[in-house]
């Protein structure tokens, strides 16, 4: 078994819980249970179960980039807004329950983790992507709360109308 499949499973079992509980209300015996490991495997893989959630999102994005062909994955363009914005909407019912929960900043984590973190060495990509990283974020958490209003396509036109004025 590898550790990224462990952690998989770990996480999994946390958003399975979330689902019913607060985050602050599940307890980490409860998560080995539904994942069905001991608990020494819970303190291997993350160091909070804020991790696990953050870990989640960026592994969401993982999946789909790799199921739908997208080719920029851990930088920003306006190329890939559309594709961007594809998936966020493809898991609203996850982003929402992110919002009910109060973990917004495990989802803004994820986008960190996507954009700023792989680029650290560089420090002018490194910046960029961090601008984008919190940029993004505050434009999907706002689109979360209208619930979606706009299609993924208008919020790209949003997006890249936005981003022009820069």
């Amino acid at each position: 078994m590898s550790a990224s499949f462990l952690k998989d499973c770990l996480a999994d079992a946390m958003f399975l819980l979330l689902r019913e509980q607060r985050i602050e209300d599940i307890r980490v015996q409860q998560l080995c249970d539904v994942a069905g490991y001991h608990r020494a495997s819970w303190f291997r893989s993350f160091h909070s179960k804020s991790e696990a959630v953050t870990y989640k999102m960026v592994r969401l994005w993982e999946v789909y980039c790799e199921t739908h062909d997208v080719v920029i994955r851990d930088g920003f363009s306006l190329d890939n807004a559309e594709a961007f914005f594809q998936y966020n909407y493809e898991i609203r019912d996850t982003l929402r329950l992110m919002l009910r929960r109060g973990l917004m900043n495990e989802v803004q984590a994820s986008f960190v983790a996507i954009l700023k973190e792989r680029h650290a060495d560089d420090d002018v990509l490194s910046y960029e992507n961090a601008v984008y990283a919190y940029a993004l974020f505050g434009i999907l958490k706002e689109w979360i709360v209208r619930d979606f209003r706009q299609t993924p396509e208008e919020m790209a036109v949003i997006i890249r109308r936005t981003f022009s004025h820069t």
